[in-house]
């Protein structure tokens, strides 16, 4: 069968039902302007899906974090494992007894379905359907999915997203709840109050006459509702949670239909301007710019002479053999980057004291918004330690950078007197500025 085009000609719900309805095995082709996309289907029914942006595999491990199936930890260790083997992390996750397969096979179909549901929201794109006799996929822990059961949410979403859109415009939303008279109560969600979906706050309905004075909300929504702190964006909001981008979207705009929530709009008067100013100015956003490609060349050849002397010199390779697998070109650029980082963590901790009036008692209060939250691990995902006042030296605080295996590293601790952090004015007028400590 021979199937392609755009489609502003054939919609993405034709496509799907008519290679379910016709039972094929095969695999569409999705391209749009910001994304590549693959669906497998085998009899009719989808089995696999992949984006170029977000890649299956690699977006499985966040999945199960995300949905404390799995921690942090956890993952790292199945990522080295992955490294050595090259097997699937499914695989490696249920092999070494990790995570149970059913808990496998729900993430891995959340995020199938987390991709397809994505697709429901292009306006257009080319598509093309490759029919095979056989395909592969895992058997194992992959359940298929009728084409059906994803059009009847597919058509729900393609309904409701235009509509959603007009209120949660962006991404980069950022919304704070309101003060409000009424008691919020938490009920299932067929019992929470009804809204009428078309962003009329007027036609807000009570399902029952009783309790009129009480705001009715349904789990899901209280889910997002306590999320809301005036500086989380709508992309946080729906990163840090259990539910879809459309399902968070959709609580979002409940709330905003209720009038508990309003979007936070940066209009400061010029008592706040100045001190939102500074705090632009000393954060640090989720990207950390890479080095200049001249200090990348610059300390790749600083290794490779200084490895060429080495072997050069007997008594020097003798002397440097237990350090010759930490000192590659490699670990040395990734200790610039934690150090650049452990830098940033300081001005984010600046940055708190000028916002909050005091300084952070962990690390994790800084982000995200005054760093970014990968900032407080390091390139091999040890989170910095961070201690305000030591006890062997009470008037700074320290935070502190680890090596690749895990062990503090004494060229990567940073100590500041906190009487500078307590300082007004700015770090390069600080009698104390940054002091590493050797």
């Amino acid at each position: 069968m021979a199937l392609e085009g755009t489609l502003k000609d054939f919609s993405l719900a034709d496509i799907f039902q008519l290679i379910g309805l016709q039972r094929k095995t095969g695999v569409l082709t999705l391209r749009g302007k910001d994304d590549t996309v693959t669906v497998t289907f085998l009899d009719g029914k989808v089995v696999a899906a992949d984006s170029l942006n977000k890649r299956l595999e690699n977006r499985l491990g966040h999945v199960l974090v995300k949905s404390n199936t799995l921690t942090q930890e956890q993952l790292s260790q199945a990522l080295e494992i992955q490294k050595e083997t090259l097997q699937r992390l499914g695989f490696i996750l249920t092999h070494y007894k990790i995570i149970s397969q059913e808990a496998l096979r729900a993430a891995l179909q959340l995020q199938i379905l987390g991709i397809v549901y994505r697709l429901f929201r292009w306006k257009d794109g080319d598509y093309h359907f490759s029919q095979e006799t056989t395909i592969e996929y895992d058997r194992d822990n992959v359940v298929p999915i009728t084409a059906e059961s994803i059009l009847m949410e597919g058509a729900r979403m393609i309904d409701e997203w235009p509509i959603i859109e007009k209120r949660i415009r962006s991404q980069e939303m950022i919304f704070r709840k309101k003060e409000i008279a009424q008691e919020i109560v938490v009920v299932s969600a067929d019992d929470a109050d009804e809204v009428a979906f078309d962003g009329d706050a007027s036609r807000l309905k009570k399902k029952k006459k009783t309790d009129s004075n009480k705001i009715r909300i349904s789990e899901e929504e209280n889910a997002v509702y306590r999320a809301i702190n005036g500086r989380l964006t709508v992309g946080d909001l729906v990163e840090i949670g259990k539910m879809s981008e459309f399902d968070t979207s959709k609580c979002l705009y409940e709330l905003l239909t209720r009038d508990l929530i309003e979007e936070v709009r940066h209009q400061a008067t010029s008592a706040t301007t100045t001190i939102e100013e500074v705090v632009v100015d000393r954060t640090v956003t989720d990207e950390i710019p890479p080095l200049p490609l001249p200090l990348v060349i610059v300390l790749g050849v600083v290794a490779i002479v200084s490895l060429l002397f080495t072997f050069q010199n007997p008594l020097a390779l003798n002397s440097m053999a237990p350090f010759m697998r930490r000192a590659s070109p490699l670990t040395e650029l990734k200790k610039a980057i934690s150090l650049r980082r452990i830098e940033a963590v300081s001005d984010g901790v600046y940055a708190h004291y000028l916002a909050n009036g005091k300084m952070p008692r962990t690390l994790k209060e800084l982000a995200p918004m005054f760093v970014g939250t990968n900032v407080l691990t390091d390139p091999w995902g040890n989170e910095y330690r961070y201690l305000p006042k030591p006890t062997e030296n009470p008037d700074r605080y320290l935070v502190i950078g680890f090596a690749p295996d895990g062990k503090p590293d004494t060229d990567l601790f940073l100590a500041r007197p906190v009487q500078a952090v307590s300082s007004a004015s700015s770090p390069s007028q600080q009698t104390g500025g940054i002091e590493l400590i050797d």
